[in-house]
């Protein structure tokens, strides 16, 4: 009986390292991009940046112009339509007030893309921030 055993458990040792790395599943290169896109659309966050250059008034407007950039280091991933939200803030960093401007573009993987919001700046500003709110992806 020890001998059967014996066999037996030589036998499930020798056929189960016959797989040995074989039996790992490789994923074919549009599996891969296709997992990459994904993971760039669900964590946008990361691969866009805001970069803002500065805010100056327009006296024949009444308004003040900011200007900047978005930033995609994303390496597949397309976007458009994104939520720009604008914080106005004081000089001791209170919330003034926050306004949402929705970018009409695409935006190109490993690309750069300008952008001007024109708005009111409320009278106590003296900080604002541009952060991206929501995006939408494009296959």
């Amino acid at each position: 009986m020890k001998i059967l055993l014996k066999g037996f458990v030589l036998f499930a040792c020798i056929f189960s390292s016959c797989g040995g790395n074989n039996s790992i599943i490789r994923k074919s290169p549009e599996e891969l991009k296709r997992e990459l896109k994904t993971e760039e659309h669900l964590n946008y966050g990361k691969y866009l940046i805001v970069q803002t250059n500065r805010a100056d008034y327009k006296f024949w407007t009444d308004n003040y112009s900011i200007k900047g950039y978005i930033n995609s280091s994303a390496s597949l991933a397309r976007f458009k339509d994104i939520v720009l939200k604008v914080t106005f803030k004081t000089e001791t960093d209170t919330e003034l007030n926050s306004i949402d401007f929705t970018l009409y573009k695409f935006i190109e993987p490993n690309s750069k893309t300008d952008f001007e919001i024109r708005t009111k700046i409320p009278s106590a500003c003296r900080k604002y921030n541009v952060q991206i709110k929501t995006v939408v992806p494009v296959d």
